[in-house]
């Protein structure tokens, strides 16, 4: 067996273990005498085959709002939000990286802002863009921007000084120079911040639903209504979905950074 088959193995043994010992404890009760005392009590986190049964319930047209479509909903607004912030971080890190007095001058409001607590934003955010989507990309922005700023901007002041020079003594133009030098450099420390930065978008976007009910849709909205219903079950499908789509996102940047960073010597010893 390869090692990416035993990593696989191991993986799906520790799953299988614990959705085993999750559906077990939550059916044995702790004191036989004392009635629903459990070692692990189903009100509160469910049991698998429920969570199962809730979320083939939810997935069928039975249902006006579908997990499908609160799913995609989550999804869409993470995607535009993660773009958004990766792309407007990774122009303003480097901008700055590259001036040194600019970024002086920039600093005490990039570190009085990044300061804030993004959930604080949260009422001011829905107060001007209201509670659909471009609010919840919002939030997302405000999140991402900074996680992948901070590392342009630190990618791009860290560039071997002796491979711009080398650059310039073969003829290289200062634009060349940035986009042959200074751009693969930054990016190295950019993707460092991807897989984390779509998470924290993720969260963005679901703290933007709980306030949003169902004009804002998404797992949030679901997760907002078990809790209301005191409906565990309904509340571990939206957390499984979201633990799938974080899952799903983080694999996604590892392809594109590994197509992208292929120069390193990382990435040249393949799969």
């Amino acid at each position: 067996m390869s090692d990416r088959g035993r990593v696989l193995f191991w993986r799906l043994l520790i799953l299988v273990v614990l959705v085993g010992a999750w559906e077990w404890l939550t059916g044995i009760k702790a004191i036989s005498k004392t009635p629903g005392l459990y070692w692990i009590d189903p009100f509160f986190i469910s049991r698998p085959s429920v969570i199962v049964k809730r979320f083939a319930y939810l997935a069928s047209g039975e249902v006006r709002l579908s997990i499908w479509a609160m799913a995609l909903s989550t999804v869409q607004s993470t995607l535009w939000g993660f773009v958004v912030g990766v792309s407007t971080g990774f122009a303003a890190g480097l901008g700055l990286g590259r001036h040194d007095r600019l970024a002086r001058v920039f600093e005490p409001y990039i570190i009085a802002f990044n300061s804030l607590p993004r959930i604080a934003l949260v009422p001011l955010v829905t107060m001007i863009f209201g509670f659909g989507l471009l609010a919840k990309i919002v939030l997302a922005w405000t999140i991402v921007f900074f996680i992948v700023f901070f590392n342009t901007f630190q990618g791009a002041r860290s560039v071997d000084a002796d491979l711009i020079h080398s650059a310039r003594f073969l003829g290289a133009s200062e634009r060349q120079v940035v986009r042959t030098v200074i751009v693969p450099s930054a990016l190295a420390w950019t993707f460092a911040a991807l897989t984390p930065s779509v998470s924290f978008a993720l969260i963005g976007v679901v703290v933007g639903e709980f306030l949003g009910g169902e004009s804002g849709g998404g797992l949030g909205y679901l997760i907002i209504q078990s809790l209301g219903t005191l409906n565990a079950a309904d509340m571990m499908v939206a957390l499984l979905t979201l633990g799938v789509i974080g899952i799903v996102m983080a694999l996604g940047i590892k392809q594109v950074e590994r197509r992208l960073l292929r120069w390193r010597p990382e990435y040249r010893k393949g799969p």
